[in-house]
C-alpha cells in the first residue's frame, strides 16, 4: 500500500506541471562499412608546392555509398590496447579536418585526419558509481562505458516558428591514431564548446556559435512533400579531445571545430509510419566540395583564452586548392534526397519518429603542439542522427503502460546505481525523476509511428 501511496503521489505532483525540456536526442546513427575509409582513394598534391602527394580516403565525405575505402588500420603503439578500433561502428557521422605534414626541404605532405562518430559515451574517471562524470582522462583509470544512449546531438526544434536550437553535444569517436603514440589517443570525446571536465553545459566562447538556425518547411518539387524541413545557418563549435592521459593534459578543447550547420529534418507520417521519399524532391547535393574561406585572417578565442587566427593552410601547402574539400556526391545521381532514402531511412530505429542530416565545410583550431593539423580551414562535419519517440522507454513506438512501469522502477535513480535505467531518463539529467514522468504522461497514450 505504502508503494502504491507513493507512486500515486509521484504521478499527481507530475500532472501538476513540472518544467520539461523540450530538446531532443538525436542519437548518431551506425552500422554502415564497419572498419573501412568512407571512399576510395584520392591523391591530394601540395599547391603552389614544395611536397610530395598525400592520399585521401575522404570521398564525398558520406558512407555508404559506393566508393566505400579500404578497411582502416590503427597507426601507433600498443594496439592490442584499444579501447576502440577505427570505425569499429561503421560511423554515418564524421569530423574532417585537412593537416600538412612538414617535410622539411622536401616541401610537406597533404593529410586528412578522420573522426568516426557514434560510440558510447565515455567517464574517464573509470567510476560509475561516484556520482560524477569525467570528461578528463585520470592516470591508471580505464576509461568506463556508459550504458544507455549512444553519441548523440541534442536538438530543440521550434516547427511553427521554423527554428532550432542546439543545446548539446556528447559525441564518441574514432581515429586511426599516429605513429609512436599510445592507443589512447585513436579514442576521442567531442562536446559543445564551454563544456565542463564534469560534463556539464558551458557557454559559447565565440560569436559563430549561436546554437540556433532556421528549420523552415520544404514541401519539394512535388509540392506535396510534409515532414521535411531544410535547416540553415546553425552556428556552432565543438570541442575533440583525446582520452589519452598526460601530465601536461589540456583542457577540454584541444581542437575546436566552428561553422555553421545546414542540412535536413525529416519526420514519420503518423498514420503510416513511413518517411516521405526524397528522391527527385529537389534537396540538392552534399556542401561539398566547397571550401569555406571566408574566415582566413580572422581571430577567434581559444578554449586556452587566447585568441588564433584562421590561416588558408601552410604557405606551400594551400587548403582551398582544387580537390582538397573533398568530393561531390555522385552516386544516386548526385541527388542527397536519394542517399537518405536508400542509406539514411532503412537504419533508422523503428521507435525513431525523426532523423536529421547536417553537414558544414568549417574552419578550425588546434591547442596541441601537434604540427600537422594547424589553425585552417577545412575542419568539416557530418552528423546524422534519429530521435526516439519522447516517453516512449521500451522502444516500441507508442507510450503507454509497459512505459510507465519501466520509469517507475528507477524513479529516483541516478547514473551509476543498479536502479538507473537511460531509456526512462527523458530529460537527460542522469537521473530518473518527476520531469521524466511528467514527459512520459504528457505523451501517454500517443504513438511515434
Amino acid at each position: 500500500m505504502r508503494r502504491i501511496a507513493l507512486i500515486t503521489s509521484v504521478v499527481s505532483s507530475a500532472l501538476l506541471g513540472s518544467p520539461v525540456r523540450a530538446g531532443e536526442r538525436y542519437v548518431l546513427l551506425t552500422g554502415v562499412d564497419e572498419r573501412h575509409y568512407p571512399g576510395v582513394a584520392r591523391t591530394v598534391i601540395p599547391v603552389p608546392g614544395p611536397g610530395v602527394p598525400g592520399t585521401f580516403y575522404d570521398g564525398d565525405r558520406l558512407a555508404g555509398t559506393a566508393d566505400v575505402g579500404p578497411i582502416v588500420v590503427y597507426q601507433g603503439t600498443n594496439a592490442p590496447g584499444l579501447l576502440f578500433q577505427p570505425n569499429e561502428f561503421g560511423s554515418l557521422s564524421m569530423l574532417f579536418r585537412r593537416g600538412s605534414v612538414p617535410l622539411g626541404p622536401a616541401g610537406t605532405l597533404p593529410f586528412m585526419g578522420i573522426e568516426f562518430l557514434g560510440g558510447p559515451r565515455l567517464d574517464l574517471d573509470g567510476d560509475l558509481s561516484n556520482g560524477v562524470r569525467s570528461l578528463i582522462p585520470v592516470q591508471g583509470q580505464t576509461p568506463a562505458l556508459i550504458p544507455g544512449i549512444r553519441s548523440y546531438v541534442e536538438l530543440q526544434f521550434d516547427l511553427p516558428q521554423s527554428a532550432v536550437d542546439l543545446l548539446s553535444m556528447d559525441l564518441t569517436g574514432t581515429n586511426e591514431g599516429g605513429p609512436q603514440v599510445g592507443p589512447e589517443i585513436a579514442t576521442i570525446i567531442v562536446t559543445l564548446a564551454g563544456t565542463a571536465a564534469d560534463g556539464t553545459p558551458g557557454a559559447p566562447i565565440n560569436a559563430v556559435d549561436s546554437r540556433n538556425g532556421s528549420a523552415i518547411a520544404f514541401s519539394g518539387q512535388s509540392g506535396t512533400l510534409a515532414g521535411v524541413h531544410r535547416i540553415e545557418e546553425l552556428g556552432f563549435e565543438l570541442w575533440e579531445d583525446t582520452i589519452l592521459y598526460s601530465p601536461s593534459t589540456l583542457p577540454l578543447g584541444t581542437l575546436q571545430y566552428l561553422g555553421e550547420l545546414r542540412g535536413w529534418l525529416v519526420e514519420r507520417d503518423a498514420s503510416t509510419g513511413q518517411f516521405p521519399t526524397l528522391a527527385g524532391e529537389g534537396l540538392g547535393d552534399t556542401l561539398w566540395p566547397h571550401v569555406d574561406t571566408t574566415r582566413i585572417g580572422q581571430s577567434f578565442n581559444t578554449s586556452l583564452g587566447d585568441t588564433a587566427v584562421i590561416a588558408a593552410g601552410v604557405p606551400n601547402d594551400q587548403f582551398a586548392a582544387p580537390n582538397n574539400g573533398g568530393l561531390a556526391l555522385t552516386d544516386f545521381g548526385g541527388d542527397l534526397g536519394a542517399y537518405l532514402d536508400q542509406v539514411v531511412a532503412p537504419r533508422v530505429p523503428s521507435n525513431a519518429h525523426r532523423y536529421v542530416y547536417l553537414e558544414a565545410a568549417g574552419w578550425g583550431i588546434n591547442n596541441s603542439a601537434d604540427p600537422v593539423f594547424l589553425d585552417t580551414i577545412s575542419y568539416d562535419v557530418v552528423l546524422i542522427a534519429a530521435a526516439n519517440c519522447p516517453g516512449d522507454a521500451d522502444g516500441n513506438g507508442a507510450v503507454g503502460q509497459a512505459d510507465l512501469g519501466i520509469l517507475l522502477a528507477a524513479f529516483g535513480s541516478t547514473l551509476g546505481e543498479p536502479r538507473y535505467n537511460a531509456a526512462a531518463d527523458f530529460d537527460f539529467d542522469d537521473a530518473v525523476g518527476q520531469s521524466d514522468l511528467g514527459i512520459l504522461l504528457g505523451a501517454f497514450g500517443t504513438s511515434c509511428r
